[in-house]
């Protein structure tokens, strides 16, 4: 094996200040990692998925759904992430022609789905626009 790279990494187990799940979009990754910042939430557990909420609210098959959840868990269980943040934005592919409430629509019902699965995690959702990042209540 040959090194390409040298890099020094804490090798302390990190707690986790939110899992988030998101789509894998990468046009959103700047201003969500700048948003995050902003938030306090330095170190996350990160989740990408197409669709982000699709795959909980919504999901072709159920064993999408149970993917989800299975990562949630080990976030919750390794990282001790007690919230999550969920995010869907503007333009998604998974959701082609759909209107914004469709989207809010979703992270909603994946919020419900969360929240029946853990009931001890503070979910929050946000919608990504090319202008900014809304909350969704």
């Amino acid at each position: 094996m040959q090194k390409l790279f040298h890099f020094d990494c804490a090798r302390e187990v990190y707690q986790a200040d939110a899992c988030i799940i998101s789509c894998f979009d990468a046009r959103f990754d700047l201003a969500l990692r700048k948003f995050l910042k902003r938030r306090g939430i330095l170190t996350y557990d990160q989740i990408k998925i197409p669709g982000s909420a699709k795959a909980l609210a919504t999901p072709d098959t159920e064993a999408d759904r149970d993917f989800v959840l299975r990562m949630v868990r080990t976030s919750m269980r390794l990282h001790h992430s007690t919230r999550l943040w969920m995010f869907a934005h503007s333009d998604c592919g998974a959701y082609p022609g759909a209107p914004v409430e469709t989207q809010t629509a979703d992270l909603q019902t994946a919020t419900q789905v969360l929240q029946g699965a853990e009931p001890t995690l503070a979910v929050q959702c946000f919608f990504c626009d090319f202008d900014g990042v809304y909350s969704v209540d």
